[in-house]
């Protein structure tokens, strides 16, 4: 808790003095195809050589460096609350490591099982996906989509179930997670919010590892204290905590814990 403590606390003076320099600031313009129906904030597809996407392959090599034998493969992306940029930094983190790691499989998977809606970030489609893989047997080929990134694929939402907690400590889940293991390199869950439910903590204890995003401005000291309880008593290994802006979901200051 003390490396926890002190992070948040030079996060928190360092956004102080963003807002004194904010008339200074100027917003950085994210290019967009004008045909695409895919969010203009996912700006790792639009501009992948723009200095916000060498943020997003800073994140990489620090995932990739904390165990350079056995790195973190299957990834649980969180936050404290709702609206903090957490399914926008999923889909550029998992761009970033298709475009950066061409000879690796990516695995996208929209596991808010409430509120997903990654695949209306991505411009997609679609009537089935993973809830139905754990209700109903519908098989994880069946239910892929893809934008054109060769090496990357998308598992949307699916049909939204009445018990989602249940299914994600259920067997049909655990099953789930080992048949993607076998199959991709890398595996994002793009998990629910911490505090309000309990499905994200269920889920990130049986990935490799959860990264916990934060939004510079608005999520407040006791709530990320609350979250990391949480995490805590269910037994989640947090490998770092992503700072978004609000604004412009981009991740502004990474904090890595060894």
């Amino acid at each position: 808790m003390g490396k926890f403590t002190e992070a948040i606390r030079k996060a928190a003076e360092k956004r102080i003095e963003r807002v004194e320099k904010k008339e200074e600031f100027k917003p950085y313009v994210i290019r967009t195809v004008s045909d695409s129906k895919i969010d203009p904030h996912v700006v790792t597809y639009f501009d992948p050589t723009s200095p916000i996407s060498e943020q997003y392959r800073t994140l990489r090599t620090n995932l990739q460096a904390l165990d350079k034998a056995n790195p973190p493969k299957v990834l649980a992306i969180t936050s404290a609350i709702h609206g903090e940029g957490k399914t926008i930094t999923s889909i550029n983190m998992a761009i970033t490591f298709a475009h950066d790691l061409n000879n690796k499989s990516i695995l996208l998977v929209d596991a808010d099982l409430r509120k997903g809606n990654l695949t209306k970030a991505l411009g997609l489609k679609a009537d089935k996906g993973f809830a139905d893989i754990l209700t109903d047997g519908t098989t994880v080929e069946d239910s892929l989509l893809s934008i054109d990134i060769k090496n990357l694929h998308i598992l949307p939402v699916g049909n939204k179930p009445n018990n989602p907690a249940e299914l994600m400590g259920s067997a049909k889940m655990r099953q789930f997670i080992s048949e993607v293991r076998k199959q991709y390199d890398y595996v994002f869950f793009d998990c629910p919010p911490v505090i309000p439910v309990t499905d994200a903590s269920v889920l990130a204890h049986q990935c490799d590892g959860a990264l916990m995003i934060l939004q510079a401005g608005r999520t407040q000291k006791g709530i990320i204290s609350h979250a990391q309880d949480r995490m805590s008593q269910a037994k989640v290994k947090v490998l770092g905590y992503v700072m978004t802006n609000i604004e412009y979901h981009i991740p502004e200051y990474i904090y890595r814990y060894l």
